[in-house]
Order: structure tokens, then C-alpha cells, then sequence
């Protein structure tokens, strides 16, 4: 015959529950934790948050993290806008209208080394698109920044052109004809160049470019620690 024993099983003193002997035992059994208190347990995670704070100190250095939507950081004569990861660069000069967009998402990657490749740091290898429109139609151009060999200084001076295409009005970038930079007459990669250069997209804002670009992902690095650590927490 089935035996049922009540008792009352205390948590801090205010908890009270029912508890059940299994059949054909002898002895009371241990009362789980409740429902409430795992879920306090189970919604927040006090190792992982210290990971994230102790990221966060390193990441900011005991310095002040640059705002880039909110600076006056500017580069040249382009007006600046943020929408969420991306910088927008753009100004219009005799009849065209130059953009440049650069989203600093998956930017990172790791140098190849032989000795150690964990000793290796990240280094940041943004790609970026330009565009020259004209009633007429639109140049676009897709670019990036060379990785530094080990131990060497990374060149922002130059961004590298990887591809161009052409598009007529109202035509999609899917639909339009791309070919390889590097796959061009040495002479007309120098007059592309040139091209640029002559709209104020050449060395300086290739730097001044890389700088803020750079800054802004630091910043959507942090701001990403802090918002995961205030979600676990």
C-alpha cells in the first residue's frame, strides 16, 4: 500500500513544498532546488561575465573609446554618415556623385605565421566599395588593404583595387559585368588610379580612411562586449 508522507522542506525559510515517497521506500527524499531559484541560476553566468569585463578593460586600455557617428572626425570634403556597422563617405563634384561604403563586420584575420600562430595578432584588412555615378551610369570600384608580412609595418597608404565594373542606369550590381583589376593593362590600372587620385581618393584618404574605419570597429567591439555582458549578467 502506497504511503503518503508530507513534509515541509525549507529554502531560506520561506519555500514550502509536498513531497512525495517513491514507492516501497524507507526514507524522505532530498528536496529539489525551485523553480525560481534555478532560474535565477540559469540566467545569469558569472564566469562568462568576467571573461567580458576582463576583455572590456583590455580593449579599452584606460582610455577613452572614440565615437565615430558622433565625432567631427572627417575626411577631406566628404560628408560622413553611420548606419550600424557601415560608414558612408560621400560629396558630389562636377556632376558626379562619389560613395564610399565600408562595413567594418568580419574585418579581422590572422597573419600567417611558422613559429607560433597564436602569438600572431589580428590584423584589421577592411574592403570597401567606391562609387562614381553620373546621369549616365556607374563606376565601382571594390577595394581592400594588403596584409603586413610578420613583423612588418601594415602599408595603409595604398588600398588595392580587386575589382571594377560598369553600370548602366537603373541596372543591378548582380547584372552588370565585373573583371578582375589585376587581370588589366598595367597602363590602364595606372590611369584608374590616376582617376581616383584626381577625386581625392588617393593616399591620404586611403590612411585617413583606414584610421577611422578602424576606430569605428574598435568602438562596435566594445559596445558588442558590453551589450553581450549586460545580456548574461
Amino acid at each position: 500500500m502506497n504511503t503518503l508522507l508530507r513534509s515541509v522542506c525549507r529554502t531560506g525559510g520561506l519555500v514550502k513544498r509536498v513531497c512525495r515517497l517513491p514507492k516501497h521506500s524507507a526514507s524522505l527524499p532530498q528536496c529539489h532546488q525551485p523553480v525560481a531559484a534555478q532560474f535565477r541560476f540559469m540566467s545569469s553566468d558569472p564566469t562568462l561575465t568576467s571573461a567580458l569585463n576582463n576583455e572590456i578593460l583590455h580593449e579599452e586600455g584606460g582610455s577613452e573609446i572614440l565615437d565615430v557617428s558622433k565625432s567631427d572626425l572627417q575626411i577631406g570634403d566628404f560628408s560622413k554618415s553611420v548606419e550600424g556597422a557601415t560608414i558612408v563617405l560621400k560629396k558630389s563634384q562636377g556632376g558626379e556623385t562619389i560613395r564610399v561604403e565600408l562595413n567594418v563586420n568580419n574585418m579581422t584575420e590572422l597573419a600567417p605565421a611558422e613559429d607560433d600562430p597564436e602569438e600572431t595578432p589580428p590584423q584589421y584588412l577592411p574592403s570597401f566599395k567606391i562609387e562614381v555615378s553620373k546621369p549616365q551610369g556607374k563606376l565601382v570600384f571594390n577595394c581592400n588593404y594588403h596584409m603586413a608580412a610578420e613583423a612588418q609595418m601594415q602599408n595603409t597608404e595604398q588600398y588595392v583595387i580587386s575589382e571594377v565594373s560598369y553600370m548602366s542606369p537603373g541596372q543591378g550590381e548582380d547584372l552588370a559585368f565585373t573583371t578582375d583589376f589585376g587581370n588589366l593593362d598595367y597602363t590602364l590600372i595606372e590611369e584608374f588610379e590616376n582617376y581616383l587620385s584626381r577625386r581625392g581618393l588617393g593616399p591620404e584618404f586611403s590612411v585617413a580612411l583606414f584610421e577611422m574605419s578602424s576606430a569605428f570597429e574598435h568602438q562596435n567591439y566594445v559596445d558588442f562586449l558590453k551589450n553581450v555582458r549586460d545580456f548574461v549578467n
